[in-house]
C-alpha cells in the first residue's frame, strides 16, 4: 500500500510540537496535515517583499519553528519524502534563499515571520548509501554552496544543514536528532 504524500512530514511536525510545547518561546507549524484537528496545520509560504501574494511567493516549507515573542523564524525544515537527487535539494535551496519572510493564514488572516542572522535552514531526504548521492552531497554540493553570497535579509549559507539517510525512517531519525540539536534540548 502506498502512504499518502507528506505522512512522515505530518508524523515529524507533529513529533516536534509535542517535542517544544514545554517551551512556550516556541510555535511549531508543519505542513501536510489536517488543519481542522491541529493549529500548528499550516501551508507555510516563502516569499520576496513585504506581503505574501501569489507573485512573489517563491517556496513552500514543511516545517517551521517560529519565536512567539519576536516573530522570528528560529528553523526551516523541508522534507523529501522520495528520493533527493541533487537537483531537488538544490532548488529546495535556492527557492527559500530567495524568500525574506514567511506566512502562514491563521483565522484568515496572514501571520507573517521575518528571518534573523540566526535562522536556520535543514533540507533532508532520503538519498541511498549506494551511488554517489551521498558523497555529492557531502563532498561536492556543501562545499561549493559555502562559497555563495546572499543578501543580508535571507538565511545565511552557513546556517545550512543537509540531514539524509538511506531510507525514510532512517532519513527521521537523523532530523529528530539534528532537530534536538539545535534546540539543545535531551
Amino acid at each position: 500500500m502506498k502512504s499518502r504524500d507528506g505522512k512522515r512530514t505530518e508524523e515529524f511536525g507533529l513529533w516536534l510540537t509535542r517535542y517544544l510545547r514545554g517551551d512556550s518561546q516556541y510555535f511549531v507549524f508543519y505542513d501536510h496535515g489536517i488543519k481542522q484537528e491541529d493549529q500548528n496545520v499550516a501551508a507555510i509560504k516563502g516569499f520576496y517583499g513585504h506581503q505574501v501574494a501569489n507573485k512573489n511567493r517563491l517556496a513552500d516549507i514543511d516545517v517551521m519553528v517560529v519565536n512567539n515573542d519576536t516573530d522570528e523564524v528560529i528553523l526551516l525544515i523541508e522534507v523529501e519524502e522520495r528520493g533527493m537527487p541533487p537537483k531537488k535539494l538544490l532548488g529546495d535551496v535556492f527557492a527559500t534563499l530567495m524568500c525574506n519572510r514567511f506566512a502562514v493564514r491563521i483565522d484568515k488572516e496572514q501571520k507573517y515571520f521575518n528571518i534573523s542572522p540566526e535562522t536556520r535552514l535543514i533540507v533532508c531526504g532520503v538519498v541511498p548509501g549506494q551511488g554517489d548521492g551521498q558523497d555529492k552531497i557531502i563532498n561536492v554540493i556543501t562545499p561549493r554552496l559555502r562559497e555563495f553570497g546572499v543578501p543580508d535579509d535571507t538565511i545565511q549559507i552557513d546556517k545550512i544543514k543537509f540531514v539524509f539517510g538511506e531510507d525514510i525512517s532512517g532519513m527521521i531519525e537523523e532530523l529528530k536528532s539534528e532537530t534536538k540539536n539545535v534546540f539543545a534540548i535531551n
